[in-house]
């Protein structure tokens, strides 16, 4: 979507959400609507977990560069 203007971004998400069937992702599409919440709110507690390793790893200093990142998964990409 880089590059895109705003209202062609938003065309193509329209778009998109008119074809989706998943229950789930409606769900929390739904969700975004109510702006009082917090994504935190609505994010699963798996996801939750993620972030807290992610930013626990970031304390302890257990980061790599994106360069070595991309050394290491260039034959995917």
């Amino acid at each position: 979507m880089k590059g895109m203007n705003i209202e062609t971004r938003k065309v193509s998400i329209i778009s998109w959400i008119t074809r989706l069937s998943d229950e789930e992702i409606l769900s929390k599409i739904e969700s975004l609507q109510n702006t009082e919440s917090d994504w935190w709110d609505l994010i699963s507690n798996e996801e939750k977990l993620e972030i807290e390793q992610g930013i626990a790893e970031i304390e302890r200093g257990e980061t790599k560069t994106h360069d070595e990142v991309m050394l290491k998964y260039k034959k995917w990409l």
